[in-house]
């Protein structure tokens, strides 16, 4: 090509981008307010949509977007709903106000990262990422406990249970849980995230100082318990709203006590299931002695072993029958240990009594949803 001619190209480029530039800088559209319906045109409103006008050729509807009456029909259901008037709710709504219950279930449901299950937040244990004081490295800390505020960052969930606490600390087991948007969120540092190695008795001893913190004000208040003589039904008829019983002494029964004896043995059983059946494969495995190749579902040869379910049967909560439906009887022996008790009961107003009632109000849901949850963190299937 002439040089004379990849000149002149070049000129025409060079003022083809300044005009353009030119145009933008004038053009009333490069302003930041976004126009909307008749700014743009004359326009038709119908019943649920806006048409432009247009000087030749039919009218052409308006993007979603631009559409003032989309817009205005979508901000309808956007807008916040105001908060109940506690005056105006019907006795049924009163109810599941005051319900632990219903507030447990209508928490947000989140991912548990262990079993790879949804269930609602309340029933989860949460940890957050959060720099040692000395060294910096990122820790994952249950905060969620020892604060009430909401944003704390990436939250890293698992059920609460010990069980699951425990399995996670083995073998950096809860490293597979670690999910994308906390390694963008992290960055480098998900590397470096530190698991405590007493993260199962540091998760029990921060739900029984929430707990402990929560009770000592109604075991100091009089007339929020109520004593009754047991948990009995009988016992506990006689008070209106019950919600919840609070027994301070220990419903563990004989088989809990034998519980480790009776695991230890069921281990030593299946091993010994397991030792006879990988030493007489040639008879308990018809395949082998056919030359028949194994399909992928193959689990090795079947020996008698204890069924899943009697080894490791539903957990089981103590309740009491009261005016034809079921009320959780908690047992602080068991969930906050002897000592705790002893000092939530010195010197409160049911100092000497054995069992006290807590009554159905909308106050106590927090308490009692503490009380579920270090429940549900302490449980573990019975011999």
């Amino acid at each position: 090509m002439p040089v004379a001619l990849q000149r002149r190209l070049a000129t025409c480029s060079g003022l083809l981008r300044r005009s353009l530039s030119d145009q933008t800088r004038r053009s009333p559209t490069s302003t930041s307010t976004n126009l909307k319906g008749n700014q743009l045109g004359p326009t038709i409103q119908e019943d649920h949509q806006s048409f432009r006008v247009r000087k030749d050729g039919a009218p052409l509807p308006l993007p979603p977007l631009l559409d003032p009456i989309v817009l205005e029909e979508r901000s309808r259901w956007e807008q916040p709903k105001a908060k109940p008037d506690a005056s105006t709710l019907t006795p049924f709504q009163r109810k599941l106000l005051a319900n632990p219950y219903a507030h447990a279930l209508a928490s947000p449901v989140r991912e548990c990262r262990a079993t790879h299950h949804f269930f609602p937040s309340a029933l989860l244990t949460t940890l957050h990422p959060r720099p040692h004081p000395e060294t910096s490295d990122l820790w994952l800390l249950p905060v969620s406990l020892t604060t009430s505020k909401k944003q704390l960052g990436v939250p890293y969930r698992f059920l609460s249970r010990r069980v699951i606490a425990d399995y996670l600390g083995k073998k950096r087991s809860w490293r597979q849980g670690v999910y994308q948007r906390m390694r963008e969120k992290l960055g480098s540092g998900t590397e470096e995230l530190v698991w405590r190695e007493d993260m199962p008795d540091l998760i029990l001893r921060l739900l029984r100082t929430s707990l402990m913190g929560k009770l000592r004000w109604y075991f100091n208040t009089a007339g929020r318990l109520v004593p009754v003589p047991s948990p009995r039904t009988e016992d506990i008829e006689g008070v209106e709203d019950v919600s919840c019983v609070l027994f301070f002494g220990s419903l563990k029964t004989r088989a809990d006590e034998i519980r480790v004896q009776v695991d230890r043995e069921v281990a030593a059983d299946d091993s010994l299931a397991t030792s006879y059946a990988n030493s007489m494969k040639r008879v308990l495995d018809p395949l082998q002695a056919k030359g028949i190749r194994r399909p992928s579902w193959w689990m090795g040869p079947v020996v008698p072993r204890l069924k899943p379910r009697i080894r490791y049967p539903e957990l089981d909560f103590k309740t009491t029958q009261y005016k034809g439906r079921k009320v959780a009887v908690y047992s602080l022996e068991d969930l906050l240990g002897d000592e705790n008790v002893k000092e939530l009961v010195r010197g409160s107003k049911v100092e000497g009594e054995r069992c006290v009632v807590m009554k159905t109000a909308r106050h106590n849901v927090p308490t009692e949803i503490l009380l579920m949850q270090l429940q549900v963190y302490l449980a573990s299937p019975g011999p």
